[in-house]
């Protein structure tokens, strides 16, 4: 999420209720400058450079400050503002700094900055060193002189509490408003929590359906499958049984029918290890698959922990400047915060839902490949059924027997078909 710091010099002489309390004096400093508003952004090789940090700085002093986005656009709100030179920088720890100075902001304006790489010489280096060390001085320096102003400041704001007493019915109006706007944002940001808990509830009761059914319909298929192997191993036997006895009854045949079986059960081996070898293979593709999708996760948990680090150093940086914002504005935008994030919830809501109708639409696919392979067991067994009368009669049992093979067969390439499909259904669930 973007944020814009703004640093406001607000000097409080004392603080208590104005009800109870009549002689309680409040010290505000009013400076009577315009507002402005204008955009950074920030560009390497012709893309935009997220996460930069972007510091307006105006009399030793950062008076603004923000991050850029996606599109490398960082936008910039100063309320208080008088002209005065300032200077721009925009930095980014995987670039060098790059800045302008003496410049007269203008609202509305966008000011371009193109990030260098960082490829610095060992004589750059040094440079960059001994700024870094200046720059540590000055920063010790600057604390010291805004010590001494802000004691000067501070005798000047008792001297003038006289002539603000006037003004104290005006600002308990306005910190009244003010609590108003906030109940306000907050009973808002309620109604907006409320309907991100009832999408979620909803897609999470989806999810439960899903996996219900699911799994009901892979266990029936999988007791379905465990029956007909039995079975048909149950009439593969009974086949060669009868075979057998007509085999006795025909000696002089007998060396025909064998070869015929070796035969058959020859290539029986040859079709059985053809779907081992790819079967095999089909699990060495899946496991370097899943070490690739490891490596990535690991490459990009290491890159949001880089970014983490970053996003701390800028909070760091920027605490100082929101320690100075009047209580009624922390409440305000405190309020605000909440409500984009009952907003940002219930998108994320929505985007579950939709998510998983999408996986709906795909599980329905997937559904129609199981009605296929249902209607070509159906049609397989309609043909088992035949053959097995066949069979009763006892005439042609070389025949039939290969007639059983290739039955077998078509049924194992169907048991393919569905161990693909069952892969298929099993990805789709991990996403739901």
């Amino acid at each position: 999420m973007k944020k814009v710091y703004i640093l406001v010099a607000v000097v409080l002489a004392s603080f208590g209720s104005f009800a109870s309390e009549p002689n309680t004096t409040i010290t505000i400093e009013k400076n009577i400058k315009d507002g402005i508003s204008f955009t950074i952004t920030a560009m390497h090789d012709g893309q935009p450079v997220k996460g930069a940090l972007i510091k307006v700085i105006g009399e030793k002093m950062v008076i603004a400050a923000g991050t850029t986005n996606e599109q490398g656009i960082g936008a910039i709100k100063i309320p208080n503002y008088g002209k005065q030179l300032v200077k721009i920088e925009v930095l980014h720890s995987l670039y060098k700094k790059e800045k302008l100075t003496d410049l007269v902001l203008e609202t509305g304006k966008n000011y371009t900055f193109t990030m260098s790489n960082k490829d610095l010489t060992l004589s750059e280096i040094d440079a960059e060193s001994m700024e870094k060390q200046g720059s540590l001085n000055g920063k010790i320096e600057e604390k010291n002189q805004q010590k001494e102003e802000f004691e000067k400041k501070t005798e000047e704001t008792l001297a003038r509490q006289e002539e603000l007493k006037a003004e104290t019915s005006e600002v308990k109006a306005t910190t009244e408003e003010q609590k108003k706007a906030i109940e306000e944002k907050r009973q808002e940001s309620e109604g907006m929590l409320k309907e991100a808990e009832e999408n979620r509830q909803s897609v999470e009761e989806i999810k439960k359906q899903q996996n219900e059914k699911i799994t009901a319909e892979k266990a029936e298929r999988e007791a379905i499958a465990k029956a007909r192997e039995e079975e048909a191993a149950k009439k593969l036997a009974a086949i060669e049984a009868a075979q057998k006895e007509k085999l006795q009854e025909a000696k002089s045949d007998g060396k025909a029918a064998k070869s015929e079986a070796e035969r058959v059960q020859k290539e029986q081996k040859e079709t059985l290890a053809a779907a081992e070898k790819k079967a095999k293979e089909e699990e060495n593709r899946l496991k370097e698959e899943k070490k690739k999708a490891a490596e990535e996760a690991k490459e990009a948990k290491d890159e949001a922990k880089d970014q983490a680090k970053i996003e701390k150093a800028e909070e760091e940086a920027k605490k100082e400047a929101e320690k100075a914002q009047k209580e009624a504005e922390k409440g305000v935008k405190e309020a605000e915060k909440q409500i984009k994030i009952a907003e940002k919830e219930a998108k994320d809501a929505a985007k579950e839902k939709a998510k998983a109708e999408a996986l709906q639409v795909k599980m329905n696919k997937l559904n129609e490949e199981q009605s296929k392979i249902d209607d070509a067991r159906k049609k397989l067994d309609s043909e088992q059924e035949k053959l097995d009368k066949k069979v009763a009669k006892g005439k042609k049992l070389d025949k039939l027997k290969v007639d059983q093979e290739k039955l077998n067969v078509k049924h194992a390439k169907l048991d393919s078909q569905q161990s693909k499909l069952d892969d298929k259904i099993r990805k789709l669930k991990q996403k739901m």
